[in-house]
Parts: structure tokens; sequence; C-alpha cells
């Protein structure tokens, strides 16, 4: 029998605890049943941490940017998703935010499903979102 499956945490301190216990987990499972497991358990992405000041400094960047597109900033709750932009911020302290792409037809799937797909026009909210908060840190203007 095989099992597989996706642990996303948000520390990494929890991260570590969930791996100790699927270890001992099945070492019991060995013991208790006289089986022998084989366990291969890949920690990949690394937790998604948003500093809290660079993640304050674009919220003020973005509340006053001249850009009209943009018709709320909301603070979500913190989320599990496995992102490559983890690795950057376990170097740099940063902030990863999303930008609404809901199609204009109301039917949104979730990222890898096969219906998956997003209005486009977020691409040129995002590209304007990003320029401000980089011309924010070299002393420019967003506008």
């Amino acid at each position: 029998m095989t099992i597989e499956g996706d642990v996303r945490t948000m520390t990494p301190e929890t991260r570590e605890i969930i791996e100790s216990e699927v270890r001992a987990f099945t070492e019991g499972l060995e013991k208790s049943f006289g089986v022998e497991c084989s366990l291969d358990y890949n920690n990949d992405y690394p937790v998604l941490y948003n500093h809290p000041e660079v993640t304050e400094h674009v919220r003020q960047v973005l509340e006053q940017a001249s850009i009209p597109e943009i018709e709320a900033i909301l603070e979500t709750p913190p989320l599990p998703p496995s992102e490559d932009f983890a690795y950057y911020l376990e170097k740099v302290p940063g902030c990863f935010f999303y930008v609404g792409a809901m199609p204009e037809s109301g039917e949104a799937y979730p990222h890898h499903h096969p219906k998956f797909d997003i209005n486009e026009k977020s691409l040129i909210i995002s590209a304007k979102a990003m320029a401000a908060v980089v011309a924010s840190y070299c002393g420019g203007s967003d506008t």
C-alpha cells in the first residue's frame, strides 16, 4: 500500500513537529503490526512568511497609489500555499500578495483545476501594483 500526502504548516516549528510525529507514527505501525514501512518525507516548500514591516509598507504604498483599478486592499487570514516565492522570503524580508483575478463570467476554479482561468485585466493591475511598490523603494513616484 502507498499513502501520499502534502503537509503545509504556518510555522517552521510546526513543520518540524509534524515530520517528527509522522516518523514516530510510521515506527509505531512497524512495532504494533510487525510490518516494514518505507517513509519518504520531503520538506519541499518552506513556510511562506510575510515580513510584517514590509507588508505594512506595501499596504500603505498601494493605498496611496494612483491606481484606479485597485478597488480594495484586504488582509487575508494565514493561508498555506506552496509557493516558490517562499524561498526568497527565507533570505530577504518581503511580502507576497494576491491580486484578484476572477474571470468576468464569475466562474472561479482553484489553481491546477482543468477549468482554471483568470481575468487577464488583472495582469495590468498586478504590473501597476508591483511598479508602485518597486518605485517606493527606489524613491520614485508610482504615477
